[in-house]
């Protein structure tokens, strides 16, 4: 079986009917696949006339096979307002998202229903397509409050120069150092070397006083952040002062190509 719905997947309250996986849509974003998975959540005593009461939940894979799914709440939900234009049969829209300025935009379909349709039947009428949005990168991000935090990336490899975070930092701050095979910051790429990001954006440049970061190209080190009052949600090296990151933009976005995030 390629894809499904588990048991980790919960079940509504009102239906207690294990979860189906009704449909799989899913994009290159970045380094990864991202997946948008309409999940059957039961079909059985709802109110007359209302949809089946799928959602849509996110996940994403490596390979295209694998799938992760760390968070099984919903990604885009119905309503349970009889009547509202997204009362049930939520679903994405097959490209996923669009990428536009630091936005993703995701547009899905939702069904209002008939509430006075009888035995299920032309239940599924008054369909509309809705919006929703998200920051770039926002699916998840590594939070620090005010005692602060760090975390360490595994060994990583790169051919670029130019750090970049996409992190909220305008009420504390984030600074970074590469690690070495030895253990320890690499010459002038220590933490207390960092230029301290103090911003909220989506592109943000970190560099260092005197350190260059082309200096750890091509080898195996750790990147470590130092996060207070901060919230991370990528990074990535880049070969270029701008900030692309070479990755793939989903279904695209106003001025973008394909590998030209």
């Amino acid at each position: 079986m390629w894809a499904a719905a588990d048991a980790k997947d919960p079940q509504r309250e009102d239906l207690k009917t294990s979860p189906q996986l009704y449909n799989l849509d899913c994009v290159a974003y970045e380094s990864l696949v991202l997946g948008l998975f309409s999940i059957w959540r039961g079909d059985l005593n709802v109110p007359a006339g209302r949809p089946k009461p799928n959602n849509v939940c996110a996940g994403f894979s490596r390979d295209g096979f694998h799938w992760s799914r760390p968070d099984r709440r919903a990604f885009i939900d119905v309503s349970e307002k009889k009547g509202d234009w997204n009362w049930g049969n939520m679903q994405s829209a097959g490209g996923c998202c669009l990428v536009v300025g630091d936005e993703l935009y995701f547009y899905h379909s939702g069904r209002a229903g008939k509430p006075d349709a009888a035995n299920g039947k032309g239940r599924d009428g008054e369909g509309s397509t809705g919006l929703a949005v998200l920051r770039r990168d926002g699916f998840a991000s590594l939070d620090a409050g005010d005692k602060g935090g760090t975390v360490t990336t595994r060994p990583v490899t790169f051919s670029g120069k130019h750090l970049f975070v996409n992190a909220d930092a305008r009420d504390g701050e984030l600074t970074a150092e590469v690690i070495g095979g030895d253990g320890k910051a690499m010459d002038g790429l220590s933490a207390a070397d960092c230029v301290a990001v103090r911003a909220d954006k989506t592109r943000q440049a970190v560099g260092w006083k005197a350190g260059d970061l082309a200096a750890a190209a091509g080898q195996p080190v750790r990147l470590r952040f130092h996060l207070r009052k901060a919230r991370l949600f990528a990074f990535w090296v880049s070969g270029g002062k701008t900030g692309a990151s070479g990755g793939y933009v989903a279904a695209g976005g106003p001025g973008l190509t394909n590998r030209d995030a």
